[in-house]
């Protein structure tokens, strides 16, 4: 059987952003929650230290921005 890649923070860095975009663009909530929940998963496989809540604070950081920039250039709220 492959072993698994090792990640390192960047790497759940760079993760945590793209699904911080995801979490504001994809239509469907369930298939959004799918794959967060495969990528922890996977995450927590690739390595011991890796820290789901500062994943999830990251998710969200990314997320609350993303949204606060579609936010002033339609001048209102989402």
């Amino acid at each position: 059987m492959p072993r698994i890649p090792y990640m390192t923070k960047k790497h759940f860095t760079v993760l945590a952003d793209e699904l911080g975009h995801d979490k504001f663009y994809y239509n469907s909530k369930i298939a959004y929650h799918e794959k967060l929940s495969r990528l922890i998963a996977y995450c927590v496989k690739t390595n011991d230290r890796f820290d789901i809540d500062t994943f999830n604070r990251r998710i969200d950081s990314t997320y609350n921005r993303v949204k606060s920039v579609a936010e002033k250039q339609i001048g209102g709220t989402i």
